[in-house]
Parts: structure tokens; C-alpha cells; sequence
């Protein structure tokens, strides 16, 4: 884990679990309607990060378009409303990388987005999306899950939980006045019913353009490894690191975080296909990432190095993955 973690205050999380100490009970002890696990307590939310993030604004709503277009347009009105966080009960107009849908349901998945004004200019942006998914892993590690080693990261911007897909990550950034850029990050976690989310992505593909041929990456739940996930004590615990991981990249760059999420990397050593535009642009060896966090790969012409953009990243064989039984 990156040196973040020793400058958190002390703050464990141990509400998530059914009759945990900050789920509310009846007079017998036995929890309330399961409602509350599946909603964000936007008061208990602002007390618990008040010391992590006491610079930060947190608004809570039920219902908006997209919490990312949200805050892209506030940031292009008034840049110095940053930072703030905006999560949204159900996002009607929720996007994931290259304009696709995040296709969610209100409750079992929590959505939010983050903006912040950098130091510098998008070019010294490189890596945040990576460096975002190492505090994404750090802030579930922070849970009482069962099995913390079966999260990964997925060059450049998924996180994984057993090979599958629990977290996306969308960066999207705005002009911020000189020697300053503006930057929204929007992080999608799937909380329960995995299999409802693959149903909907189906549905997505086939309502949609003729595709790739090429499947996407399978979902994944946290329930699978924290029964009953109350979202608001996950969002507290990923607020808390993403709060510190964005003041440290600020100051230190992605260079800070590349051992962490070669740490994380769920397919280092694995044999991959780099996909672009829906086709094979090579085949190799994943190494890991260079101080911009570009991905290594071996290839049998030598090592190629592989920025994002329109790149997505599969296995070649799932069976054989490193982390496809757990990413660490």
C-alpha cells in the first residue's frame, strides 16, 4: 500500500456488515429494513469525513442526470468551488469510458463524482486514472471484507474483484485558469446483483450498433465478499482515500503510486491482447507501467509501450491469470 495510508486518521470502517454497530436495530437487536444498507445517510456521510475532508464539500441527492456533467459545468462557471464530491442515489444520464452507459440500479450501485483543480497542465495528469483505482483498492481494503487479496487493478481504468469487473473509473477535465486544470473524476462501484448488471449490459450491446465481437469484461459484486454492503459506509471509506491519494498526486505525480499498482495488477505476467477499435493491435506479455502509466507489454518484436485512449486491455486465456483467483 502506498504511504497514504499511515497519514488517515483513524477511522475504521465497521459498519457494513447486518447488525454492525452503526446499522440501526429494532428493540430486539435485529437490523431494520434492509433500505438503509441500500441508501447514503448524507449527514452520517459529512461526520465521518469531516476530519479526512474537512476541505471538502459533499452533497448527497437522490436523483440527477450524470454527477460527472454536474460538476464539469461548476467548475467551468467557478473554478474555486473545488473540491467537492457529489454522489447521486440514480443517474439518469450516467456515463462510462467512450460514452457508454453505466447501466446501474438505484441501490445496488453507488455512483459518485469528485472535483478537483491540479497544479499544472493535462499533460501532468498522466496516471491519475491509475493512481485513482490504487485508492479505490486501498478504500475497500479498509472494509471487513473476506477476501481483500481478491481485488486488482486492470490497466487503465477497472477495478476487479476475481477477475471481474467491480469499479470503473471515468476522468474528464476542464480549463481551470493559468497553470491550473480542472479535473472530474467519476467512480462506479457494483454493490450487489452482478448478474442483473451483465443482463443489462446485453440488453445495452443489443439494442445498440453492430460490436466487436470482442466481450466486455464480466461483472462483479462486493456482496460476494461483504455480505450486505451498506454504501454509505463504503463511500466514507473511499472518500477517505481518494481525498488523500488526489492531495499527494498533486504534489508527487503518479511516480508517487506506480509500485502500488504494479502491486495491484491483476494481469502483470499474464498473456493479453491490446484492443483498438474494436481490434487486435497486438498480443504479449503484460509487464506492468512506466512513470506516466503507460502499459509495458513484451511482445515478440520487444517490448512495446502502450498509452490509452481508445486501447482497451483482455486476457488471452482467463484461466491462466495471475489475478483472476484474486488480484494480490
Amino acid at each position: 500500500m502506498n504511504n497514504a495510508a499511515s497519514s488517515l486518521p483513524n477511522t475504521a470502517l465497521t459498519a457494513t456488515a447486518a447488525g454492525s454497530p452503526e446499522r440501526p436495530s429494532g428493540p430486539g437487536g435485529e437490523p431494520l429494513c434492509d433500505t438503509v444498507s441500500r441508501s447514503l445517510d448524507g449527514d452520517r456521510i459529512r461526520l465521518r469525513l469531516v476530519a479526512a475532508c474537512r476541505h471538502w464539500q459533499v452533497e448527497v441527492v437522490d436523483t440527477t442526470g450524470s454527477t460527472n456533467l454536474d460538476l464539469l459545468a461548476r467548475l467551468r462557471e467557478n473554478a474555486s468551488c473545488a473540491p467537492v464530491v457529489r454522489a447521486a442515489m440514480q443517474q439518469t444520464a450516467g456515463r462510462g469510458q467512450r460514452g457508454r452507459a453505466w447501466q446501474s440500479v438505484p441501490g445496488n450501485s453507488l455512483t459518485f463524482s469528485l472535483a478537483y483543480v491540479m497544479p499544472g497542465g493535462p499533460a501532468e495528469l498522466a496516471g491519475l486514472s491509475l493512481a485513482t483505482g490504487v485508492a479505490v483498492v486501498e478504500g475497500l481494503s479498509d472494509l471487513p471484507l473476506s477476501a481483500p487479496h481478491a481485488l486488482g487493478l486492470k490497466w487503465p481504468n477497472d477495478v476487479l474483484l476475481r477477475g471481474g469487473k467491480l469499479a470503473g473509473i471515468l476522468i474528464e477535465t476542464v480549463p481551470a485558469g493559468p497553470g491550473r486544470v480542472g479535473v472530474v473524476i467519476g467512480i462506479g462501484v457494483n454493490l450487489r446483483q452482478a448478474g442483473d448488471v451483465a443482463t443489462r449490459i446485453d440488453n445495452a450491446a443489443a439494442a445498440g450498433a453492430a460490436t466487436s465481437g470482442i466481450p466486455a469484461t464480466l461483472p462483479a459484486a462486493l456482496e460476494s465478499v461483504l455480505p450486505a454492503p451498506d454504501m454509505s459506509s463504503v463511500f466514507i471509506a473511499l472518500m477517505q482515500r481518494l481525498a488523500a491519494m488526489l492531495d499527494r498526486f498533486a504534489d508527487h505525480r503518479f511516480i508517487a503510486f506506480r509500485d502500488d499498482w504494479e502491486a495491484m495488477h491483476a494481469y502483470g505476467g499474464a498473456s493479453i491482447r491490446v484492443i483498438e477499435h474494436g481490434r487486435d493491435l497486438l498480443h504479449g506479455v503484460a509487464l506492468g507501467v512506466d512513470s506516466q502509466g503507460c502499459l509495458r507489454v513484451a511482445t515478440d518484436a520487444g517490448e512495446r509501450v502502450i498509452a490509452s485512449g481508445e486501447v482497451s486491455v483482455r486476457l488471452l486465456d482467463a484461466s491462466t491469470a495471475p489475478g483472476a483467483q484474486g488480484g494480490r
